[in-house]
């Protein structure tokens, strides 16, 4: 039987790879939004600062992250 969570794992890596894929980059970090919540943010240019993933654990994110290829997101040149 396939586990659940291993697919909902897969489907967030993809996600994040079609985003940077197209004109997305992730940042290097994860981030705390509350307790057992956390999230890979990046930038898209259409709308700026985003969260992309959310996860249970901190070990879950940085697992996905470091599967990732990201991109540093570079400023406005404006």
């Amino acid at each position: 039987m396939n586990d659940p969570r291993a697919n909902q794992a897969d489907n967030r890596l993809q996600f994040l790879r079609d985003l940077v894929a197209g004109n997305a980059s992730i940042a290097g970090d994860v981030v705390l939004l509350r307790d057992n919540l956390w999230a890979i943010h990046g930038f898209i240019p259409v709308d700026g600062d985003v969260l992309m993933a959310e996860f249970d654990s901190y070990d879950q994110a940085i697992t996905i992250l470091d599967q990732v290829p990201w991109r540093t997101r570079e400023r406005d040149k404006s």
